[in-house]
């Protein structure tokens, strides 16, 4: 198929297909599915739980709650909070079936007036509706909803209720990417049987008719070139095909992407243990590190040296290196800071 052999046309193929149902999968289909389980558990919780977690991101940002600002609402309950002396009004409504509207948005917007806000944030473990984020614009009130607010609270989540939802939607995509492999591999049969079928058969070479003055001798003297030359050929036809070697980079990166995912998978469970305990051992080798250790399965535990650790680039640090084991990719960072500080511990996320 447009002069490229059926094998190389199928390998590539094969490849890009593999590469782009892992993206869809194991990257954008499991954040779905991980934000509508986490979802899920914040409403299990209770509304104190849940907006405790949504303030201490906000205390992430820099926004510090004022001394008894807690007012109850409608099914919810508004917090003011202040940075670099700007008020704003946070507004949230516990559960998921709430859906707001553009009511829900002039009400808040008052309550942001009469607290002497400058801004307002309105947050909802439900949805809001396409009018009322128009209205939010004009008020100036940032809307938040369950999808967009899980990523923000998981960093202060409980770890074992982060690895149970993380579990929880490696699960329900196990079988999406099991049908992955399986269509990309036929997608590559596919492409190879194509190729074969449109291959144009190479032209035979031109044969010279002999002169008609030709001396009687002459075919037999061309006899043993022909019979020389046959060991020659039955050795080049029983000579095994080398291996195709792709000349794009795209093709290339995409052989070395099925090579390392396939690699991964035949680990056993001491390989793997080994893997972590060297990834732990490397981030603990850093200079703003103490030590590092697993907690969890997806949490590891960096001690700083510092408690201004943070700011100095550790978290780049620390995720380069996880990303180089397939497994460890999307792993959670605690950073703890020194004993004697008074510094929170935080965590960060590696993706």
């Amino acid at each position: 198929m447009f002069g490229v052999n059926p094998w190389i046309a199928a390998v590539v193929t094969t490849a890009i297909a593999l590469v782009a149902s892992t993206w869809w999968f194991g990257i954008h289909r499991r954040r779905l599915a991980e934000n509508s389980a986490g979802v899920q558990a914040l409403a299990g919780m209770k509304w104190r739980e849940c907006a405790g977690l949504v303030l201490q991101a906000m205390a992430e940002k820099g926004y510090a709650e004022l001394p008894s600002s807690r007012q109850p609402g409608d099914g919810g309950a508004e917090f003011l909070l202040v940075k670099e002396n700007e008020r704003c009004l946070l507004g949230y409504k516990h559960g998921t079936a709430y859906r707001l509207g553009e009511a829900n948005v002039r009400d808040f917007a008052n309550a942001v007036q009469l607290q002497g806000a400058t801004s307002g944030m309105l947050v909802t473990l439900g949805s809001a509706e396409g009018f009322a984020r128009d209205l939010a614009k004009r008020y100036g009130v940032a809307l938040v909803d369950g999808n967009s607010l899980w990523p923000q609270v998981e960093p202060f989540a409980p770890a074992h209720l982060v690895e149970d939802i993380r579990h929880q939607a490696a699960t329900g995509i196990r079988r999406g990417q099991q049908m992955g492999l399986v269509g990309s591999l036929i997608l590559g049969m596919v492409v190879f049987g194509l190729a074969q079928l449109g291959a144009e058969p190479a032209p035979l070479p031109p044969v010279a008719s002999a002169p008609a003055a030709a001396p009687a001798a002459a075919p037999e003297a061309s006899a043993p070139t022909a019979e020389a030359s046959a060991p020659g050929a039955a050795a080049a036809a029983s000579a095994p095909a080398a291996e195709p070697r792709f000349a794009d980079e795209a093709s290339q990166q995409a052989s070395e992407a099925i090579k390392e995912l396939a690699a991964v998978a035949q680990l056993s469970d001491e390989e793997r243990a080994q893997r972590r305990r060297q990834a732990a051992s490397r981030v603990a080798d850093l200079d703003q590190t103490n030590r590092a250790h697993w907690s969890t399965q997806s949490t590891l535990v960096v001690s700083l040296v510092r408690e201004d650790g943070i700011d100095t680039g550790i978290v780049n640090e620390a995720c380069a290196i996880l990303v180089e084991y397939e497994e460890l990719r999307y792993t959670r960072l605690q950073l703890e800071p020194p004993s004697d500080s008074n510094v929170p511990v935080r965590w960060r996320q590696c993706q």
